[in-house]
């Protein structure tokens, strides 16, 4: 519940902001805020190398210390950053006049000096969520959207779109110096010193193998923005970027499943390595879960059709399109809700291959399709691309998992009355803990 308050408040926070700038700069102002999004979570992903994951897996497996992974984690954000910043203006080099036609070279710099911050804020919250202190994981999750949401809108009534580009990467610097200071300090507790040290090299390359599946399936890594951006410019662009991201609202309500998943299946399958029924144990939660991405799936997929129709009034008369292209894409992204959970599924059992073999086959297809369908169908023929995209990664994800699990399709994939309790049995334990925290703060009679 908490993981999901982050991703929502998150999501609330860039969807704000995404209205702000379209109110101040435009359709154009609200394009290029979408491309420095991706640009610069294009940077995070590749420059991250899959290490949130290991960092996830390792510690919740017991693999590794949390001050080891924070120490080897802080020194790859630094080197990673630095590098990719570097690859990070070849691009815009490349791409300045295409795709990044709007983009300045301040632009392009300020975006690419954050990726050490974005890299620390995207990579380090993945200690608390291993160690289940979901409170801290949410609070450094919401850190950077936070900045963004305060510094974008400023930096644009200040200078116009180069403010909003500069105010846009200084929310990530905000959001990496955040949690970089909760790194340093969690360090310090006697407590992170439990498990083994091990060099950033050795445990970092279980995430590494994921790295290529992580790529694809963040749904925010979206090559058909630049793509579309190239063709058709940022107006277009903008209109879609606006549609993706209501959409993207199935996918946010369902990812913070995959991220406890992972962990907390890595630290089921160790502690019962020794016990007989410790397989029967991890599948069983395994497959609670998917019924539960099913539920979360359907509820939002019916919840962001109403947004869609009224982003128009939202966004601004430009937008008129959203909903078309978003009742083309939400099925395929409420599919793709569910195969990630099943991909954190069975990474959390050290399938890390499996994983990969899921990026391997879709991302390069789907890169193809964009490249041959967009150029002639523009924004509709992107959201066809995705939907299908997503709808083949789902498939392939249900087989690894059915076929690692050896679960039924009814039991992973039909909800039963008891997820729906769970649900009811959560209000009465927030209600309870909510009466012993007011318990606690009144002060006695005598």
């Amino acid at each position: 519940m908490l993981a999901s308050i982050s991703l929502i408040v998150s999501f609330a926070a860039l969807g704000l902001n995404s209205i702000t700038i379209a109110r101040i700069e435009g359709a154009d102002g609200a394009g290029l805020i979408a491309l420095s999004t991706q640009f610069i979570f294009l940077g995070t992903f590749v420059a991250g190398m899959g290490l949130r994951t290991s960092i996830a897996y390792q510690i919740g497996a017991g693999l590794w210390s949390p001050r080891s992974a924070i120490r080897g984690a802080l020194l790859a954000c630094l080197g990673l950053g630095l590098i990719g910043g570097v690859f990070g203006m070849g691009v815009w080099a490349l791409l300045r006049n295409h795709a990044l036609d709007e983009f300045t070279p301040g632009m392009a710099a300020a975006l690419m000096a954050a990726l050490p911050f974005a890299l620390a804020w995207w990579i380090l919250p993945a200690i608390p969520l291993a160690r289940e202190a979901f409170e801290e994981y949410a609070l450094l999750t919401i850190a950077a959207p936070a900045g963004v949401v305060l510094l974008c809108p400023a930096g644009a009534l200040l200078d116009g779109e180069t403010g909003a580009v500069v105010g846009f990467a200084g929310g990530y610097v905000v959001g990496g110096l955040v949690c970089a200071f909760w790194a340093l300090r969690h360090a310090r507790r006697p407590d992170s010193a439990r498990g083994p040290d091990r060099r950033l090299r050795d445990a970092g390359g279980f995430g590494a193998r994921t790295w290529v599946n992580d790529l694809f399936q963040f749904i925010n890594l979206r090559p058909d923005l630049f793509i579309l951006a190239a063709y058709y410019g940022t107006s277009e662009t903008g209109v879609y970027s606006v549609t993706v991201s209501i959409t993207s609202l199935v996918w946010i309500l369902s990812q913070p499943l995959a991220s406890v998943v992972l962990p907390r299946t890595a630290s089921i399958a160790a502690a019962n390595l020794a016990e007989p029924a410790g397989d029967e144990v991890s599948t069983s939660s395994q497959v609670s879960a998917v019924r539960h991405s099913v539920l979360v799936s359907l509820v939002a997929t019916l919840a962001v059709i109403p947004i869609l129709a009224v982003a128009p009034l939202i966004w601004g008369p430009d937008f008129d399109r959203t909903l078309e292209l978003g009742l083309i894409m939400v099925p395929g992204v409420a599919l793709l809700g569910v195969g990630r959970v099943m991909v954190a599924a069975f990474t959390g059992h050290g399938a890390a291959n499996q994983a990969l073999l899921v990026g391997l086959v879709s991302f390069p297809l789907t890169l193809v399709a964009f490249l041959l369908v967009i150029p002639d169908y523009g924004a509709t023929g992107a959201a066809v691309v995705s939907c299908c995209s997503y709808a083949v990664t789902w498939a392939l994800a249900a087989f690894l998992f059915f076929r690692s699990t050896g679960a039924s399709l009814a039991a992973a994939l039909v909800p039963r009355g008891s997820d729906l309790r769970d649900y009811v049995s959560l209000v009465e334990r927030l209600r309870s803990r909510s009466r012993s925290g007011a318990a606690v703060r009144t002060p006695s009679d005598g």
